[in-house]
């Protein structure tokens, strides 16, 4: 039987994001993937409309049962539209002994509000990893711009105790990464182009990887590898942006 993976997040019903990002990345990486959605999104290629969160204690039934029947590996959280639901998803995985990689989706990469701040600020401290992007990482810190990505990982790594990734979309393709209050890099061949859900691919693989026992400097090595790869495979299923192809 596979590693398996629990991922919670969104739906995008144009399939470049969310959910279908998440099960598509673990699928190519050899894990099998449980599913909790927070929200439904009404999304395409082109823009992002608006968000319907789900039923928190709907949210807090299926992780439980999920959890009693299947061996989990490790977990990725994406989208988290309140904190209402950010407390019912803390609650189940609070005992669950896996990493666990937070992904802040604050904005859609088309644009439009998605997240809930406060929502992924109460979850900082309930997972081993954050994977915001730069942008993301300052309202994480309530920074200004003129901050660096290292002195903000470092003030989120010591205000919350999870490890982070400042993702290297903002960064020209370096990722700056705060393990344990230490800080390095890691830097792959970037693509400019704007690829829909490449953030939701990035998170899931860096989970996947640690669920499979790598470091997390492995794991972040493979995975910003993978999501090249998936970015240079990219889709143009609308009129609009491209989709990332794990």
């Amino acid at each position: 039987m596979p590693k398996t993976i629990l991922t919670i997040s969104g739906l995008d019903p144009s399939g470049g994001a969310g959910i279908h990002a998440d099960v598509k990345t673990a699928k190519s990486i050899g894990l099998y993937s449980t599913s909790i959605i927070t929200a439904l999104t009404v999304q395409n290629s082109c823009y992002s409309k608006s968000v319907y969160p789900v039923d928190p204690d709907i949210i807090r039934e299926q992780i439980r049962v999920v959890v009693e029947d299947i061996d989990i590996n490790c977990v990725k959280i994406g989208l988290v539209p309140s904190l209402d639901i950010s407390n019912a998803i803390s609650e189940e995985i609070e005992e669950m002994d896996v990493p666990k990689v937070l992904d802040p989706i604050l904005f859609a990469g088309t644009g439009g509000k998605l997240g809930d701040l406060d929502a992924y600020m109460h979850l900082l401290s309930y997972v081993d990893v954050a994977t915001p992007n730069l942008s993301e990482a300052r309202s994480l810190a309530d920074a200004g711009e003129a901050e660096k990505a290292e002195d903000l990982a470092l003030s989120i790594t010591k205000k919350y105790g999870c490890n982070v990734v400042i993702t290297g979309g903002e960064l020209g393709g370096k990722d700056v990464v705060c393990e344990n209050e230490k800080i390095y890099t890691v830097t792959t061949e970037f693509s400019p182009v704007n690829i829909h859900g490449t953030g939701c691919v990035y998170s899931t693989a860096v989970a996947c990887y640690l669920g499979l026992g790598n470091t997390l400097e492995d794991a972040v090595r493979k995975a910003r590898i993978f999501v090249l790869e998936s970015v240079k495979k990219a889709l143009r299923p609308g009129k609009c942006f491209p989709v990332v192809n794990p």
